[in-house]
């Protein structure tokens, strides 16, 4: 079961956490799922520490991460990050912060990349998309 006060991730990394992200991990727990055997931020100190850890390392990079994205613990497993962005509850959107060629790329809606994720982590990661997803272990 994750341990998330949504209060104190807002207040820490000033930004909005999106509904979604919230129902996301609503499902995680009523489905006892454990986000941290597979490296996904699964607490309050583990969000908040990813995602600073992410803006300090990247704030040079190019493209450099924005305050307003939101790390949810997720790669490709290649070095890239998707993310949400952040700045209205009602945020419905993923991107995938890119290196190699460098750039953001759209990923699509927020809601049917946490659907296929939470199947992944259903599965034990030996569904259809288990190469997609990698925990950036923070």
């Amino acid at each position: 079961m994750t341990d998330m006060d949504f209060d104190e991730i807002e207040g820490q990394l000033d930004l909005i956490v999106p509904n979604i992200y919230r129902m996301f991990i609503d499902a995680i727990d009523s489905k006892d799922l454990d986000l941290k055997k597979y490296g996904i931020s699964y607490d309050t100190e583990s969000v908040i520490e990813g995602n600073l850890k992410l803006r300090i390392s990247l704030s040079d990079a190019e493209p450099k991460w924005e305050s307003q994205y939101f790390d949810i613990g997720v790669g490709d497993g290649c070095g890239n990050y998707f993310f949400l962005v952040a700045t209205d509850e009602d945020d419905d959107q993923v991107k995938l912060w890119a290196h190699d060629p460098s750039g953001i790329e759209d990923v699509g809606t927020a809601t049917k990349f946490l659907m296929s994720l939470l199947s992944e982590i259903e599965a034990g990661f030996n569904g259809p998309n288990k190469c997609r997803y990698q925990g950036n272990g923070f």
